[in-house]
């Protein structure tokens, strides 16, 4: 988790951050396995995203909000967060055992015929083919209430309150017709080219997670980048362009030298250098191979690229490219990744 890029700030994504790091010392304190607790927090910051996500389309305070209540299906985690069913299983149950966050399908369990059944709450009816091919209608679970707790404070815990709960808002029989259910879901992510999230950076996709709370054309972007655009196109300062580069190693390979290139023309206007788009080329591309090795390449190079931005404004740099090379060359990032050879 400490190795991963901060998202942009005012996002969804940064403010799940900010709750990580109000919630790392209760999980820190309680959970000694390095491995379970790291699984703790990348489910943590997934469902706080998705929370903050809700928090930001429906145009609610995040500032001031300490629970948030919201359907999911849980059994979507893995695409998420790219960790395993048991793992994100095991996370959850020690996140509800610390009181960060209470997961109920806010049903009733009921005795019918000497079998323990749920009525009311996110069990819902639904038609499955029984063994000799019959239609048989039974109660499945179509998802679970989440409440997380946004900021810990002594003697407060997450807990959803089900007699204040809407119907559940899930059609799993139309759902299951469509093909929309969690083992397609998980089936379809083992096929799709991923890299891990250390490498992708900055934020989940929750899309997946918040399907069913949303309307349909809110779904397809939350928190998530269509490499198919630019991902430069919010980027209308020098400052949101800095935080910008560092998308260029989270985009798919397939687009990464695409992005490359954009990330250099914007350079080439950045620092009035017109003719060395090429160079400008081959220092992200070199940063880019570099955040694979575990060099904080682009962290270096935005640094640098302030330093010159601030310098430029100051003293009317006439070549404020040569001067970022200058920056470059004595902070070590010249030797350490442009002039390293490619694998």
């Amino acid at each position: 988790m400490d190795r991963i890029r901060h998202p942009r700030p005012g996002t969804p994504a940064a403010w799940a951050v900010d709750a990580v790091e109000r919630a790392r010392p209760i999980i820190e304190a309680h959970v000694k396995r390095r491995d379970a607790r790291h699984n703790a927090l990348m489910v943590y910051r997934a469902l706080a995203q998705a929370a903050y996500t809700l928090i930001q389309v429906r145009a609610q305070q995040h500032a001031h909000t300490t629970t948030y209540t919201f359907f999911t299906v849980l059994d979507l985690l893995p695409v998420v967060t790219g960790l395993s069913s048991d793992q994100c299983e095991r996370a959850t149950r020690r996140l509800q055992d610390l009181g960060l966050i209470h997961k109920t399908s806010g049903a009733l369990p009921t005795q019918t015929g000497g079998k323990r059944q749920y009525r009311g709450g996110t069990w819902v009816p639904t038609t499955f083919l029984n063994a000799e091919g019959q239609k048989v209608t039974t109660q499945a679970c179509a998802g679970t209430w989440v409440a997380v707790l946004l900021r810990p404070a002594p003697g407060i815990t997450a807990r959803v309150i089900s007699h204040e709960l809407p119907p559940c808002p899930r059609d799993l029989t139309t759902d299951r017709k469509k093909g929309r259910t969690a083992w397609q879901r998980l089936q379809e992510a083992k096929s799709e080219v991923r890299e891990s999230f250390l490498l992708t950076g900055d934020e989940f996709n929750i899309t997946p997670l918040l399907q069913w709370s949303l309307p349909e054309n809110n779904e397809k972007s939350l928190g998530t980048v269509d490499f198919r655009t630019s991902v430069f196109k919010d980027a209308q300062t020098p400052q949101e362009l800095l935080w910008s580069l560092s998308r260029v190693a989270s985009t798919h390979p397939h687009h990464r030298r695409e992005a490359v290139q954009e990330g250099a023309a914007r350079l080439v206007q950045l620092l009035d250098d017109e003719g060395w788009e090429q160079h400008y080329y081959r220092v992200l591309w070199r940063a880019t191979e570099a955040e694979f090795r575990g060099c904080p390449a682009y962290a270096q190079l935005a640094a640098a690229l302030q330093r010159t931005l601030i310098s430029k404004a100051e003293l009317g740099l006439s070549r404020p490219g040569a001067w970022l090379t200058h920056q470059l060359r004595e902070c070590g990032w010249m030797d350490n990744v442009y002039h390293v050879k490619s694998a």
